[in-house]
């Protein structure tokens, strides 16, 4: 990432997002027959929200689009956290960057998932309890509840978390000042409810 080489590229984000949509759909169609919200479907969709976020990042500052800006490769190289380079090189308000730091770990928590209790009655983690404020979680809504893995099985959070991604990509775009018709078509592929297709 840090140099360039010749070859052929191509934006391998769209392949992830569409991916996303798809599962998307499934979980759509998953969760109205079971309670309306409930879905596995989420626990492999949050991952792909990511690595679609970062094959973006990585497009738009080779150049793909418009000038290429190398201080952002570097910090992605050196980090697996994709949200501080965002956060350090880009104007994201408040209230993404608290929302983008909540799905990170989000993402940490379906991708290395501890399984047994963690001590709360709820079962909830304690530094993810806004997720129950944003009532994103599968959950009873009594002070037992599902095991912590099963909260994520959330339809609710997988709209969350899409909603999330699409503001940081839309930001993002206009940041680098994407030409118009490709920015539509960017950010329809990051419109979960658009037949997938994209751009």
């Amino acid at each position: 990432m840090r140099e360039f080489h010749s070859g052929a590229w191509a934006s391998s984000s769209q392949d992830f997002v569409h991916l996303a949509k798809d599962l998307f759909a499934l979980s759509a169609k998953y969760s109205k027959k079971i309670d309306g919200n409930c879905s596995p479907y989420t626990l492999a969709g949050v991952p792909m929200l990511f690595s679609a976020l970062r094959c973006l990042l990585i497009e738009l500052n080779s150049g793909m689009w418009g000038e290429p800006h190398q201080a952002v490769l570097d910090d992605l190289a050196e980090r697996f956290n994709d949200v501080k380079p965002i956060v350090k090189h880009y104007p994201i308000p408040e209230d993404l960057q608290r929302h983008l730091g909540l799905l990170l770990q989000v993402r940490h928590e379906i991708l290395h998932p501890a399984h047994r209790p963690g001590g709360e009655a709820d079962n909830t983690p304690g530094y993810l309890r806004p997720l129950r404020e944003l009532k994103v979680l599968q959950s009873t809504g009594e002070e037992t509840d599902y095991p912590w893995i099963s909260q994520l099985k959330s339809h609710r959070l997988f709209e969350w978390s899409f909603e999330t991604i699409r503001s940081t990509v839309d930001l993002l775009l206009r940041e680098h000042h994407v030409e118009p018709s490709q920015a539509r078509d960017l950010m329809a592929s990051y419109s979960p409810d658009e037949r997938s297709g994209g751009a």
